[in-house]
């Protein structure tokens, strides 16, 4: 019997929380594509999303059918409509490139959705970007890039949030299915 390794402890002494956001979530599956990028970012958001919602997201999007996959297409269209708007609206504005620290990271991509989540997060870099160069010539203000910024990111957050419920929780027109925690008489 070969030996084992011992279970990690972390300093408080409770069983450390074993997340499944790497690429291991991944190997368990069967892509439908396979194939590796390498993502440069510079900001918080798309470093923190890369991190720990990513691979969660591209499993999800493996083993999504019917109602769950128009849901996501919908919100991925809205999104990338969204994001083109911004983007056209940035180049039009007067700005200053000042030098910015990127940090690039190795992605897998297992599906097609995986593939336009990555180009919405570097998309979502360019806005970040963009509006800081704006920023800096005085073309945009401060609340207009804070805003922008966060309007980019509960566009990608949106997609996150319809990875968590089961396929079975969509409608085949990709609306949610509502779920009632109570009775029908409304006793729980």
């Amino acid at each position: 019997m070969a030996e084992q390794d011992p279970p990690r402890k972390s300093a408080s002494g409770l069983k450390p929380i074993e997340r499944h956001n790497s690429e291991e979530r991944l190997s368990r599956l069967t892509p439908t594509t396979a194939s590796a990028t390498l993502h440069a970012y510079c900001s918080k958001f798309a470093r923190d999303f890369l991190d720990a919602h990513f691979y969660y997201c591209s499993s999800k999007f493996v083993v999504a059918r019917g109602g769950k996959v128009k849901a996501l297409d919908e919100a991925f269209r809205d999104a990338e409509d969204w994001y083109g708007g911004a983007l056209a609206w940035l180049s039009k504005t007067d700005q200053v490139e000042i030098p910015l620290f990127y940090e690039e990271k190795e992605v897998k991509v297992s599906h097609s959705f995986a593939g336009r989540l990555l180009r919405l997060l570097m998309q979502f870099d360019r806005i970040f970007v963009e509006t800081l160069y704006s920023q800096e010539c005085g073309s945009i203000s401060a609340d207009q890039r804070t805003t922008t910024i966060q309007i980019a990111s509960k566009r990608i957050a949106t997609i996150h949030q319809l990875c968590i419920p089961d396929t079975d929780k969509f409608e085949a027109d990709g609306t949610l299915i509502s779920s009632h925690r109570s009775s029908p008489d409304g006793h729980a």
